[in-house]
């Protein structure tokens, strides 16, 4: 029975599940297979019985590079605020999504006060850099240390100095709180929260004011989380009401989604 449901849901979707035949050691080559988009999936359910989608995107980067909702906005032409702090990024988001008329853009760091905030970031210019690096902008100067250290020692990347500090540009930008956003945008109802911040998720999701509007769903990155601020940051969005659904390095939060609980040590 579950079976049949999961695959009623999926196809609805779009999708198909099927079950892979299995293959022995010996003859095992690499495969090229399809996998489940679980964001993908629970946007086109939640639009499928609600209609019109108002996302909310923090640390938006350039609309293109590892972007969980790009195909989607484009697809269905979802209305919704996209905010990215690096300039050279924010300016290729613009032109990305130039064919949205119906997007708005921010330019600015979340931060828990306004003003003016210093973004630490990767130099830019350098030849044979992964994307990965140009999405490492922090307002902690040792995120950005720890990704370059990273990928120069760990991943061997040797377009990268042995100097790593050498590589970090300070960015001075606007800095918003989330109330200040949503109230500057005049924003009434959010049905998606995308966040993405290099290790500021939980800080934006506590400033966030839930006792005044909810996401309906809401993922952001918990990989760069210590293991107890991830139980905090679970903790919180289960006492708003959301049930959790967690995969590599995402956690997606579903408001009054169908619930299994589990114990903290089955994290």
């Amino acid at each position: 029975m579950l079976k049949n449901a999961i695959q009623a849901v999926a196809k609805l979707s779009g999708y198909q599940i099927t079950k892979l035949a299995e293959q022995s050691h010996q003859s095992y080559q690499p495969l090229e297979l399809p996998f489940i988009d679980l964001l993908d999936l629970i946007i086109r359910d939640y639009q499928r019985r609600h209609g019109e989608l108002f996302f909310v995107q923090i640390g938006a980067h350039d609309g293109s590079s590892a972007d969980p909702i790009r195909a989607l906005v484009q697809e269905h032409h979802f209305s919704g605020i996209l905010v990215e702090p690096q300039p050279q990024a924010f300016k290729t988001l613009l032109e990305n999504y130039r064919h949205e008329p119906q997007l708005q853009f921010e330019n600015a760091v979340i931060s828990d006060r306004d003003g003016v905030a210093t973004l630490y970031a990767v130099k830019e210019g350098v030849a044979d850099l992964p994307f990965w690096l140009s999405q490492s902008a922090s307002l902690d100067r040792t995120v950005v240390r720890n990704a370059l250290h990273y990928w120069r020692y760990a991943k061997q990347l040797k377009a990268l100095p042995d100097d790593l500090d050498s590589m970090i540009q300070e960015i001075q930008l606007p800095a918003l709180t989330v109330s200040t956003l949503l109230a500057k945008h005049q924003i009434q109802k959010v049905d998606l929260l995308v966040i993405d911040t290099m290790g500021f998720d939980f800080q934006i999701l506590k400033m966030f004011p839930f006792q005044q509007l909810k996401p309906a769903i809401i993922q952001f990155e918990h990989n760069l989380l210590s293991p107890v601020d991830q139980q905090a940051c679970f903790q919180l969005l289960a006492n708003q009401g959301y049930s959790l659904a967690k995969f590599t390095v995402d956690t997606i939060a579903y408001l009054h989604g169908t619930t299994r609980h589990w114990t903290v040590g089955q994290w």
